[in-house]
């Protein structure tokens, strides 16, 4: 699913001509795989519930600026979404049983994280709302997406199979807040993907345009 970005994280511009990346990947031919990525992985999501977080670091071409919130599942929250889901899908097969934690990575977009047998492995389900003039409102946009999530430190880390993308979360009160930090916090969570960018990098992209 390589468009999962698109559905999970806002859009932001990055392909401005002229402008290089801030880091790039180390070797081409030896990417971190999502095999690699979740090798050994700690995942407790009581562990960053209590926190709101924020990306410092991305590995691809899209990210979130918003401060992101997790919680919990619950069966309240889970009947309220199901009557929505069955309305866009009724074919789509959610084993809502193994529903773990929910993502809110801005308002408008909730993201079902499914356990998927394995630490850190979730079938994440995607729901974007779509906010028009029209009313009522259209059915939201739902995906699924392959999903690798684990704790390294104090950071989160999460990596999408399809479009082999990744993003590190830091809470909003430990934000690495120079480029040398980022690049500093970064290099200790070994990922080795391309179109790797800094939060400070997209800020200084919108102040720039």
């Amino acid at each position: 699913m390589k468009m999962f970005a698109r559905y999970l994280l806002e859009i932001v511009f990055l392909s401005a001509i002229g402008r290089t990346m801030e880091s790039i990947y180390k070797d081409p031919n030896n990417i971190t795989t999502c095999e690699e990525f979740e090798r050994g992985a700690r995942f407790n999501p009581y562990e960053i519930v209590d926190s709101m977080w924020k990306i410092f670091y991305f590995w691809g071409n899209t990210t979130e600026l918003y401060p992101i919130a997790f919680s919990i599942s619950s069966k309240k929250k889970l009947d309220k979404l199901k009557p929505l889901i069955d309305a866009v899908d009724g074919t789509l097969e959610v084993e809502w049983s193994k529903a773990t934690f929910l993502m809110e990575p801005r308002p408008g977009v909730l993201v079902v994280f499914l356990y998927a047998g394995t630490p850190g492995a979730f079938r994440a389900l995607v729901k974007m709302d779509r906010r028009t003039k029209e009313r009522p409102f259209p059915l939201p946009l739902v995906k699924f997406a392959d999903i690798r999530i684990k704790i390294m430190g104090r950071y989160v880390v999460m990596m999408c199979c399809e479009d082999m993308t990744a993003y590190a979360f830091a809470r909003l009160n430990e934000m690495p807040s120079t480029e040398q930090d980022c690049a500093t916090e970064s290099s200790k969570l070994h990922i080795n993907l391309p179109n790797a960018h800094s939060y400070l990098y997209v800020h200084r992209l919108f102040d720039e345009l």
